[in-house]
């Protein structure tokens, strides 16, 4: 056992651990890079699993503990989730999510997807233009609000993300820390997944990649705050082949695919037997 704040410490102030443990972690750091830009700082990934325990107040930390929030193995799971009540949050990247006419059939709709991993009840809100904040309203932040005073409770999906890069590149003075807290302020002690966001070659620069991983930064920073909150890295497992020609939005395959992996995520994040609101892991790729 180790002293999380001595650890803590070590990570924020070490520039000599820096090129140290991209050596010792060299897969893990391989992984990262794979999987996205915004995956790649190892020691990002090291400091928000982390920022759990330092929150806490825990005085020791498990290797065995770190080495789970940092390395989660989905492998032993059963594909279920306990979550039997799913409510995802969108924007115009999920409008078709759950619209069979869109797609190759009723088995490939997020409805579908999410019940193949075990829950019973799938709402899917999604609005073309939504932000968090500002944006055709509802808004996200007022959506979750709506469904939470009609009585909403279950697991959140929030894909929500790629407006609000957009209008952060553009100069909106709401960060993406303060959007994501609109967010996850609202749903303490229920289970959250946020999917990371990218594009692929966008023709409208505000939507570029850099604006892409400045959001996803800060659910990385969020995942060390929020100990209902499991980021999956969907910027690491989205190909240019699953865009559609704005480089935004998805093809019908695209969105199957966000559809399927977004149900496996949510799995691997809140398995099934598992109880409370805190993740398997904070960052899921």
């Amino acid at each position: 056992m180790f002293s999380v704040n001595i650890v803590a410490s070590i990570l924020r102030r070490s520039r000599l651990l820096r090129r140290v443990c991209t050596g010792a972690f060299s897969v893990g750091a391989t992984v990262a890079l794979t999987a996205s830009p915004a995956s790649a700082n190892i020691l990002g990934d090291m400091a928000g699993a982390l920022a759990p325990a330092v929150s806490a107040g825990s005085s020791d930390f498990g290797l065995q503990d770190l080495l789970k929030r940092l390395f989660p193995d989905s492998g032993g799971t059963t594909g279920k989730t306990r979550c039997t009540s799913v409510i995802q949050i969108g924007d115009s990247t999920s409008v078709a999510a759950d619209n069979a006419s869109m797609l190759a059939g009723a088995a490939n709709t997020a409805s579908a997807q999410y019940k193949r991993v075990g829950a019973t009840s799938v709402t899917v809100d999604a609005v073309s233009g939504r932000a968090v904040v500002g944006g055709p309203s509802p808004d996200a932040e007022h959506a979750v609000a709506s469904r939470l005073a009609a009585g909403a409770r279950g697991c959140w999906v929030i894909a929500m993300g790629v407006n609000d890069s957009g209008a952060i590149s553009s100069g909106s003075s709401v960060t993406a820390d303060q959007r994501i807290a609109r967010i996850m302020t609202q749903l303490s002690g229920q289970p959250v997944l946020w999917p990371t966001v990218m594009s692929s070659n966008p023709a409208k620069p505000a939507f570029n990649a850099a604006a892409m991983n400045t959001f996803n930064d800060a659910l990385r920073r969020a995942a060390g705050r929020y100990s209902n909150l499991a980021v999956y890295d969907w910027a690491g497992a989205a190909k240019p082949n699953l865009y559609a020609g704005d480089g935004i939005h998805y093809t019908a395959a695209g969105t199957t695919e966000r559809n399927k992996r977004f149900a496996d995520a949510l799995a691997a994040s809140y398995p099934s037997g598992a109880v409370g609101a805190t993740p398997t892991a904070a960052w899921i790729r």
